[in-house]
């Protein structure tokens, strides 16, 4: 007797987070498109939104500290060139990416680290990023987030970074 083969259950779609019409409005403001690629850093949750034809990615990040000056200010403008690996304060950090100068330059980057004798990264303040505000002003990203952006191709798309204190977006 011949056993019938069974097929599989149907599955149910996977999720796709989508660009909510109060992002949409937000991004419109600042006179970008919506429907496009773009970036806003929300800096009340520690987040930064990367959307692309409709749909978004959600990251952690750690900004500046807004009780010291070294803040990260309410900017929007577009991603600049790729810096790679740079070094300032001490330590490292890969996959710079330039968003403008203020109090020195202001970069999305990987999460700051120092090499152990081994030639190991040892990194800084992991924990900070999508915790608390930690860095020198520039956004940081855990560091497979970073390797991820770079590979998504920024330059040149638009950026939104909100204010401390905006209440963060509802998505």
């Amino acid at each position: 007797v011949a056993t019938a083969t069974p097929t599989p259950a149907p599955t149910a779609a996977a999720h796709v987070p989508t660009v909510s019409a109060g992002l949409a409005n937000l991004v419109n403001r600042y006179g970008y498109d919506p429907t496009g690629r773009f970036i806003v850093v929300d800096q009340d949750l520690q987040q930064m939104i990367i959307a692309e034809q409709g749909t978004i990615r959600l990251f952690p990040v750690s900004t500046g500290d807004p009780e010291k000056r070294t803040r990260t200010p309410a900017w929007n403008g577009y991603v600049g060139a790729y810096w790679g690996t740079f070094s300032s304060f001490g330590v490292f950090a890969d996959e710079g990416w330039f968003l403008f100068r203020s109090n020195g330059s202001i970069l999305i980057h990987g999460a700051p680290y120092v090499r152990d004798r081994d030639g190991n990264k040892v990194y800084q303040q992991i924990e900070s990023i999508g915790t608390y505000p930690a860095s020198r002003g520039c956004i940081r990203l855990k560091p497979e987030d970073s390797a991820w952006f770079s590979a998504w191709k920024p330059e040149g798309v638009p950026v939104i970074i909100l204010p401390f204190g905006g209440g963060g977006l509802q998505l």
